[in-house]
């Protein structure tokens, strides 16, 4: 287990976890005057939650409170870190998860055990970072098996009183609404979601709709210059 940057591998033996399938959902329903029942308006995802069994590696030689101190150190992060399990190290799989919970340290002589309870609030796991350049309409091809939110950086082709990105099969498009030129970076987050230009806030049009990419092709089209977007693959499960 990695996890903050320090990998717990010589010190714990992490190979034990649990956690459930996909990640529990909350559903939000209408009742509709004369009609039976309820009307399913949408699904939400709620927080993974993992448990990881840490055992310790240790020899009957070594300073126990010593090594208790320093992994109590590792362990304590207070905000969200790259979890790298076990199981998922080969596929190159992290989670981004904060430590809701140590357990308690079950302790016999030089050996002990503890349950690490983390909790991803964003359930859908990160993989590669990818990017790709394109000018005009280009296809896109991205991995995973979850959307993704891209940030595209796009440098006008010259001066234009808007640029527009159009996520072609969708029709979903964000417009920057001011005079742009070649000079002025044109940078579009699709999570935040926000767009600048020369790093300051730039002004969409009210229609614009932040879109994100689906795993397999995705055709987007630039009104100008070239872009080059970039995001990161994410896996559910």
């Amino acid at each position: 287990m990695i996890y903050n940057g320090f990998d717990f591998g010589p010190w714990f033996d992490t190979r034990l976890m649990t956690r459930s399938l996909l990640p529990d959902y909350d559903i939000t329903t209408r009742t509709v005057p004369g009609t039976p029942g309820e009307r399913f308006m949408r699904a939400d995802l709620k927080p993974l939650s993992i448990d990881v069994t840490a055992a310790f590696r240790a020899r009957p030689t070594d300073d126990m409170a010593a090594v208790r101190r320093l992994m109590a150190s590792r362990l304590l992060c207070l905000k969200e870190a790259d979890l790298w399990l076990d199981d998922e190290r080969h596929l190159g799989l992290r989670y981004k998860a904060v430590l809701t919970s140590p357990g308690e340290l079950d302790t016999l002589w030089h050996t002990g055990e503890a349950t690490l309870t983390f909790t991803a609030y964003d359930p859908i796991a990160y993989g590669a970072d990818a990017q790709a350049t394109f000018s005009g309409t280009s296809s896109l091809q991205v991995g995973g098996t979850f959307r993704t939110y891209p940030v595209v950086t796009i440098t006008p082709g010259g001066n234009t009183s808007t640029l527009r990105l159009t996520n072609m099969d969708t029709g979903q498009y964000v417009q920057v609404d001011q005079a742009v030129s070649a000079s002025t970076p044109v940078v579009i987050d699709m999570a935040a979601p926000q767009a600048t230009v020369s790093g300051s806030a730039a002004r969409v049009t009210f229609d614009s709709d932040f879109f994100s990419l689906e795993p397999g092709a995705n055709a987007l089209r630039v009104s100008s210059g070239t872009a080059v977007a970039r995001w990161a693959e994410r896996y559910v499960g």
